[in-house]
C-alpha cells in the first residue's frame, strides 16, 4: 500500500469507490432490484443527467447514481457538484452526504506557492491551486449531490416525456438502422445466432406489449454488436465458446441487459426486463461472485453497456432526431397497433441459443 508522506497508509479512495459500488449492487442484484432488473416506464427519466449542463453522466458513473438515486429514493435524476450548486445560487442542505463518481484527468491540482514557497490566496483569503499536466490519464473521485439535497437553485422545467407513438418509432429506427437480420418465428425463444449474424424473435403479436417486445430486440441487437464484424467484444465470444450458464456467460447477459436499459431510457421506451435475463437464478449466482472476486467489474460492464447503446445509436441519429422534431400535432396520429395482453399470458423467454454458436 502506498504511504503518505508522515508515513501513514495513503488512502485508495478509487480503490473504495468500486468496493463500495460493488457491495451496493451486490444487494441490488439479491434483491431483485438492480436497475435492469426492475421496469422503467416508457418515457420515465431515471438515468442521470447533470443539472446545469444537462449532459448525460456515462459508463459507471450512469449506473453509478442510477443505483444511488433508486436507493435513496430521489425523484429527480438530475446532479451537480457543490460548486456548481453554488455557482447556480442555490446551495446544498446541511447534514447531505453526496455520491462519489470516477473522473478522468491529465491535470492535477496543487497549492498555488509564492517565490518564497508559501500558500497563495485570493483576495477572500481562499488558497489558490493550479492545474499541472501529468502527461498520463489518472483516475480521482468527485461528489455530486442530487437536486433534491439542494435549495434555491432556479432549475429549468423538465421536457415532456415522449409520446408513445414517437418512442415506438424511433425504436423501429434504432432496429432498422442496425443492420442485423431479424426472424420472427412462433415460439416462446428470442436469441442471437452469432454463425448466421441473425436474430430470432417471436412473432410480435405473442409479446404483452409493444415495450416487451422493443425491450427484448434491444438485448439481442446488443449481444449482436458482439460480432467480429462490429464491436468484437471479448465477453461476447467467450460467451459464446463456454455457453449458457457460465460465469463468462453471465458478463456478456449483464452488457446486454445494461445496454438495453440505457437504449430504451434513451429513446424513450423505458424498460422491460423478461424473464431470464436480468432476474435467473444463474445469472444472479454469477453476477454476485464476478463483483466479489473483482469489484471492478460492474464498472467495466456498464462503460461497455454505454458504449453498446451508443453505437446501436449512432447510425439512428438522423431519423431520431427528425422524430423528436416532428410537431406534437402529429401525436393525434393512431399508433402502431399493439398486441393485446390476453392474447399470450407471458413474455417470450431469453434461452440458451442466444449466444450458442450455429443456431
Amino acid at each position: 500500500m502506498a504511504q503518505a508522506r508522515n508515513g501513514a497508509p495513503r488512502r485508495d479512495h478509487v480503490g473504495e469507490y468500486h468496493r463500495q459500488f460493488a457491495d451496493a449492487i451486490i444487494r441490488q442484484i439479491e434483491a431483485g432490484t438492480a436497475p435492469w432488473q426492475k421496469p422503467w416506464k416508457p418515457g420515465e427519466r431515471f438515468m442521470p443527467e447533470n443539472a446545469l449542463s444537462g449532459k448525460s453522466y456515462t459508463s459507471g458513473n450512469a449506473l453509478r447514481l442510477a443505483l444511488a438515486g433508486q436507493e435513496r429514493g430521489f425523484g429527480d435524476n438530475r446532479w451537480a457538484t457543490f460548486r456548481q450548486i453554488a455557482q447556480a445560487g442555490g446551495h446544498v442542505r446541511k447534514g447531505e452526504h453526496g455520491e462519489k463518481i470516477l473522473y478522468f484527468d491529465t491535470k492535477k491540482l496543487s497549492p498555488q506557492k509564492d517565490d518564497r514557497g508559501r500558500q497563495v490566496f485570493d483576495s477572500d483569503g481562499r488558497p489558490v491551486y493550479e492545474r499541472h499536466d501529468k502527461g498520463r490519464a489518472f483516475v480521482r473521485t468527485y461528489t455530486v449531490f442530487n437536486v433534491e439535497q439542494a435549495r434555491g437553485l432556479d432549475l429549468p422545467a423538465r421536457d415532456a416525456p415522449v409520446a408513445d407513438w414517437q418512442a415506438h418509432r424511433s425504436a423501429e429506427a434504432v432496429i432498422d438502422a442496425a443492420s442485423v437480420t431479424i426472424k420472427h418465428s412462433p415460439g416462446d425463444r428470442a436469441y442471437y445466432a452469432p454463425k448466421p449474424d441473425q436474430i430470432v424473435l417471436p412473432e410480435r403479436g405473442q409479446f404483452p406489449s409493444a415495450e416487451h417486445y422493443y425491450g427484448t430486440a434491444l438485448h439481442e441487437l446488443s449481444h449482436a454488436t458482439g460480432h467480429e464484424s462490429r464491436l468484437d467484444r471479448e465477453t461476447f465470444h467467450k460467451g459464446v465458446k463456454a455457453g449458457f450458464g457460465s460465469p463468462e456467460y453471465a458478463r456478456e447477459e449483464l452488457r446486454a441487459e445494461i445496454s438495453a436499459m440505457m437504449t430504451g431510457e434513451r429513446i424513450g421506451i423505458g424498460h422491460t426486463p423478461q424473464d431470464g435475463h436480468g432476474n435467473g437464478a444463474a445469472y444472479v449466482k454469477s453476477w454476485i461472485e464476478a463483483l466479489e472476486n473483482d469489484p471492478r467489474e460492474i464498472h467495466r460492464a456498464a462503460g461497455e453497456a454505454d458504449r453498446i447503446s451508443r453505437y446501436l445509436i449512432s447510425p439512428a441519429r438522423e431519423r431520431l432526431d427528425a422524430i423528436a422534431a416532428e410537431p406534437q400535432a402529429v401525436a393525434a396520429m393512431a399508433p402502431p397497433e399493439r398486441p393485446h395482453a390476453s392474447r399470450v399470458p407471458a413474455a417470450p423467454t431469453h434461452e440458451a441459443p442466444a449466444l450458442s454458436p450455429g443456431r
